[in-house]
């Protein structure tokens, strides 16, 4: 009888432990895919807001409308950001009409970068610097954590999702005047210094995993110098450190980690032909 039912209390333990296992195991995967659901929700809303602040970008300035040119910049973006983008994203990439040297992102994936930036590069692996700027910006979500959009455990009931989820009159403004401060971010007060720096970091990370030449990105940024200071770079001057200060930094980072052997790919032959006539 002892014996019969201590095999029963042991039958009953080791169901007991069973079905708290199984409890268990639905609780990871409704809370996986809660998380999940909730990362898909954000994501969808950062696009949204994005959008607001492309649409912005767009109204400034004119989008340049030589097909072969645009398809070409985008050719070069889509290449980095298929292997380098945040996977849940569909990045854009368009060129503005403007001679103001400058690039932008815009939350979601929305990346531009002007004539006057182009018109100043000599190779495609400067092309493919900027872009990769501008990506890591986008990567990092630099604009929505400085607008303190997203909160730290991506709630549907915080942070970006809470604003843009209202239907409301009040969500509405909400939402325009957040779009309103991204673009005076971009084109006034600018990101910061440590923003800055970790996207001319991460460009030249990329440019190194994708087989261009690093030395390109910052022979592109000691270009710029002297519009600076004639002031053809008049939104580019306002919102990011100098160039010597990213300089020193970038130079700093290739020697710590000691890049300053890497050559890559320039391709200047091809950037020449698509953009010979801009």
């Amino acid at each position: 009888m002892i014996r019969w039912l201590l095999m029963l209390l042991g039958f009953c333990t080791a169901a007991f432990s069973f079905t708290l296992q199984i409890h268990a195991h639905e609780f990871r995967l409704r809370a996986n895919h809660i998380f999940w659901k909730n990362q898909e929700a954000g994501t969808e809303k950062e696009i949204d807001f994005g959008r607001g602040v492309a649409a912005k970008i767009l109204g400034k300035y004119p989008i340049y409308k030589d097909e072969e040119k645009v398809n070409y910049v985008s050719q070069i973006g889509t290449g980095i950001s298929a292997q380098l983008g945040r996977p849940e994203l569909r990045y854009y990439f368009g060129i503005l009409d403007t001679e103001d040297i400058n690039g932008y992102a815009a939350p979601g994936g929305y990346i531009f970068v002007t004539t006057g930036a182009l018109k100043l590069m000599r190779n495609e692996a400067q092309l493919a610097g900027v872009l990769a700027h501008e990506l890591a910006h986008i990567n990092q979500k630099h604009i929505v954590k400085q607008l303190n959009l997203q909160s730290t455990d991506r709630s549907m009931t915080s942070g970006i999702a809470q604003i843009l989820g209202g239907a409301t009159l009040s969500a509405k403004i909400a939402l325009e005047r957040l779009n309103d401060l991204a673009f005076k971010m971009l084109m006034e007060e600018g990101l910061s210094k440590k923003d800055e720096a970790d996207a001319d970091q991460k460009a030249l990370e990329m440019l190194i995993s994708t087989g261009y030449d690093p030395q390109s990105y910052l022979d592109y940024l000691s270009s710029l110098k002297p519009h600076l200071e004639q002031g053809q770079a008049k939104v580019l001057s306002k919102t990011h450190p100098t160039i010597d200060t990213r300089i020193k930094i970038l130079s700093e980072f290739i020697s710590k980690h000691e890049l300053d052997s890497i050559q890559g790919k320039k391709n200047e032959k091809r950037f020449k032909q698509f953009m010979v006539s801009l």
